[in-house]
């Protein structure tokens, strides 16, 4: 935008405040855009003029409406056909859109459309103080009928969606009407990025500032008042789980959040979240202090490396893999529909330069995925993509097993409603011996021919530490309920009999520590390489102890887990009807990746951990150039992929190691 460019926008937008007042002056019984026609008959989308155009609505209020806050007015406006390369300023906004209900209407020249509750919200918050705007609003721009030649069109608006969030002046996000716990969290921003700024920059008050830091975050992150801290009041609202919002936020210009009477830059959101940035001295110790970066991290990551790529530099050398552009997001958030978790990038996957095929919203969800997850083995020449799937609710609807099911969200896992997606780590190359992958897709694209070496049968499994998400943080539960520490009491006692019955220990104390080493392994295999017989020591104690717990008689209401060694009058975290030892808490954010997953024996005594439906005669391999090693069920002469796993005795390249190209085979993934 050319300098003075906002000066003349705000003059204009006067001079429409006062042309309005003259005209409904001049006409003080006519409704805005009120036609010959009235109000006969809905409104019907005329089709857009060519592929390159685009609609923007042209929202207005009367004079008086103008000076009013009313919740409740009636929303007018009008529709404008402009070319995506061609157009007039205009803004384009964000929001959830919550409830389908088409509760509310809004005149479109006249003739009625219905809308969301959400949406007229958003719009009239959008006129606040405000004559018109010109604004793009996908649910009004874009015709949202089932039809064919509609679905068409939406087809064609989402693959230039990219465009249309790029040109627009600024994004507007609307979060909500707002509330007292959401003016405290945007409160509590504001002051955040306030004394991060001081604290980081140079001068002889940094010191100050950074004590001040430190108090503003202790008090931000733990108040009795608000059980998950002060943030949570504008973390909680459902925009931050919408799949939509990424590109709105990634492509945009200038981002303005808007929460009630509060008006907040992404810049202040995403930074003032990040308790790393000082860094804040309690950022291991306190479980949410890194927890609100995971709501914008990524679209300011992707932001980031949108603008490194549009000042020249290679994708190769921003280090950015497709895989990780659709799968973080659709581990996280969520999508009305499930072809959205793919589509909602297609915009961003363009300017980042991974081409992906045009949305098409007549494709069955099985090809959809099926398409992206050949797109990601094209550019990122890998399989990394292995290591996020898990046995899943796609197979059911036809997902070949080695195509992720994008469709879910973790915020919704619980018992009846396990994982669509697997979380492990990044594991290590040397479990295949630093060799390059092999693979190829044969059958039409539906089946993937990898190269590998089979390992051993599976033969013994543990019950799976399920988690039920609407019981925490997660899942928006009012308080922490402790669940995750419960379900993890059910099934370590059937974890640690998977370890005894290999039959090789003398005494129980070998066995809880083996299991510690099993368990911590995947939080970093360098670090558990190096596992001093110290912690290995302290490890197998805290086991001994959950184990025990179970079968204590007395008052269960409230439930000690720490050491007999430790002391519980201070340092303690209690979690629902828990109350933890610092060191236990410390122990349990290491084992954290284990959720959903259990332990495992195959015949040759090998233990491990897998995703959480291996069973037994399960076949264990390990494939060139994977850092995990792969669960595999038979299916006649192919294989279902279950899942990744850890293997104790093999990560760092034993067994490859002993092997050679001999034991090499090709196994078909259908």
């Amino acid at each position: 935008m050319e300098p003075g460019g906002a000066y003349k926008r705000i003059g204009r937008e006067l001079l429409d405040v006062f042309t309005t007042a003259l005209r409904h002056a001049i006409l003080p019984d006519k409704e805005p855009h009120e036609g010959i026609q009235g109000e006969h008959g809905p409104f019907q989308y005329t089709p857009l003029a060519s592929p390159a155009c685009f609609r923007i609505l042209h929202l207005t209020q009367p004079m008086t409406e103008y000076v009013e806050a009313n919740t409740e007015r009636p929303l007018y406006g009008s529709l404008i056909q402009a070319q995506i390369d061609s157009h007039p300023e205009y803004y384009a906004l964000s929001y959830t859109w919550g409830d389908s209900t088409l509760c509310e209407t809004i005149k479109i020249d006249g003739k009625r459309l219905g809308i969301t509750r959400n949406c007229a919200a958003a719009l009239r918050r959008m006129l606040r103080g405000k004559a018109q705007r010109y604004i793009w609003v996908d649910s009004i721009c874009i015709n949202q009928a089932n039809t064919s030649e509609a679905l068409e069109e939406r087809g064609r608006q989402v693959a230039m969606m990219d465009q249309i969030y790029r040109n627009a002046i600024q994004v507007n996000v609307h979060l909500g009407e707002g509330d007292p716990a959401s003016d405290v969290a945007c409160v509590a921003l504001k002051s955040l990025i306030k004394y991060s700024l001081l604290a980081i920059s140079p001068g002889p008050q940094k010191e100050f500032f950074r004590r001040k830091y430190e108090s503003l975050a202790d008090d931000v992150l733990e108040t009795s008042e608000y059980p998950y801290g002060k943030l949570h009041g504008v973390f909680r609202l459902p925009w931050f789980r919408r799949v939509w919002v990424v590109q709105e936020v990634v492509l945009g210009r200038n981002v303005m959040f808007y929460c009630g009477k509060n008006v907040v830059h992404f810049r202040t959101l995403a930074s003032g979240a990040d308790f790393q940035r000082v860094p804040y001295s309690k950022v291991d110790s306190n479980m949410t202090a890194r927890h609100w970066t995971s709501y914008l991290g990524f679209h300011d990551a992707m932001n980031n490396i949108l603008h490194r790529r549009e000042e020249g530099e290679p994708l190769s050398q921003t280090g950015l893999k497709l895989s990780s552009v659709l799968l973080v997001p659709a581990l996280k958030l969520e999508a009305a529909r499930p072809v959205d978790k793919i589509f909602a990038f297609y915009g961003i996957c363009k300017r980042l330069g991974f081409d992906l095929p045009a949305p098409d919203y007549e494709k069955p969800v099985a090809m959809i995925y099926t398409e992206a997850a050949q797109a990601i083995l094209h550019y990122d020449q890998n399989l990394e993509v292995l290591s996020w799937i898990c046995e899943s609710p796609g197979w059911e609807w036809g997902l070949p097993s080695w195509v992720p099911d994008f469709s879910g969200c973790l915020c919704r896992w619980t018992p009846s409603k396990p994982p669509h997606l697997s979380i492990f780590g990044k594991g290590n190359p040397s479990v295949s011996g630093n060799t390059q992958c092999q693979f190829e897709l044969i059958l039409n694209g539906e089946a993937l021919k990898v190269k590998g070496r089979r390992l051993d049968l599976l033969c013994a499994s543990g019950l799976p530490w399920m988690i039920d998400s609407s019981t925490n943080l997660l899942g928006d539960s009012p308080l922490q309920t402790g669940q995750v520490y419960s379900s993890f009491l059910d099934c370590i006692g059937s974890w640690l009999d998977v370890v005894l019955d290999r039959g090789d220990f003398h005494d129980i104390n070998a066995a809880t520590q083996l299991l510690a080493r099993v368990l911590t392994c995947d939080d970093d295999l360098q670090q558990q390489h190096h596992l001093s017989a110290e912690n290995l020591e302290v490890y197998g104690r805290y086991l001994s102890t959950l184990v025990a717990i179970p079968t204590l008689d007395g008052d269960t209401r409230q439930i000690a887990l720490a050491d007999p060694q430790e002391s519980l009058q201070q340092n303690v975290k209690v979690v629902g009807d828990y109350i933890l030892s610092l060191g236990m808490y410390m122990f349990f954010q290491k084992i954290m990746r284990c959720q959903w997953k259990t332990v495992f024996r195959t015949l040759n005594g090998y233990l491990g951990i897998g995703t959480h439906t291996v069973r037994e005669n399960d076949v264990v391999a390990v494939f060139h150039g994977c850092p995990q090693a792969a669960i595999l069920r038979p299916c006649g002469d192919s294989f279902k992929y279950v899942g990744p796993a850890y293997v104790d005795g093999i990560m760092n390249g034993e067994f490859w190691g002993a092997g050679t190209p001999i034991d090499d085979e090709w196994f078909v993934l259908i």
